[in-house]
């Protein structure tokens, strides 16, 4: 009687291994060859302030951002890849927690009325849509 118990653990642990192991290897090769659609992004990166664009650039290194009031805003960092904020004068300092964004992301910084991201490719989709389309509201 003990023998078929130890056949029937060894079954389980058997049937148990099968099924981590293959989760684990769809997990591997699903974020492995995933890759997000970033086809129509480009290098540059846009910062938004109150809707109007007031920064655009693509060479990697530190950015101040300053407003149209010549205040301080915000300091990004670019490293050619990703973008994150390195020092904002906004009170909650979510945008500095966020930490690097590659492209497709963004960062968004609701006090100081500011959206960071990487500028997309002009399609004719978006040249037709893009005057008729406010999707940025305060």
């Amino acid at each position: 009687m003990d023998e078929s118990n130890d056949v029937k653990k060894a079954r389980r642990d058997f049937i148990l291994f099968i099924l981590v192991t293959s989760c684990a290897l769809i997990t591997f090769f699903v974020s492995k060859f995933y890759v997000p659609n970033v086809n129509n992004v480009t290098n540059t990166v846009v910062v938004r302030i109150a809707g109007d664009s007031a920064y655009e650039f693509s060479q990697p290194g530190d950015w101040q951002i300053i407003d149209s009031q010549n205040e301080y805003v915000t300091t990004l960092h670019y490293d050619g890849n990703n973008i994150w904020v390195t020092d904002s004068d906004c009170p909650d300092k979510i945008c500095e927690k966020m930490g690097k964004v590659g492209q497709g992301g963004s960062i968004i910084c609701v006090p100081n009325k500011m959206i960071i991201e990487f500028k997309k490719k002009e399609t004719q989709e978006t040249v037709e849509t893009a005057s008729t389309t406010d999707v940025q509201t305060w």
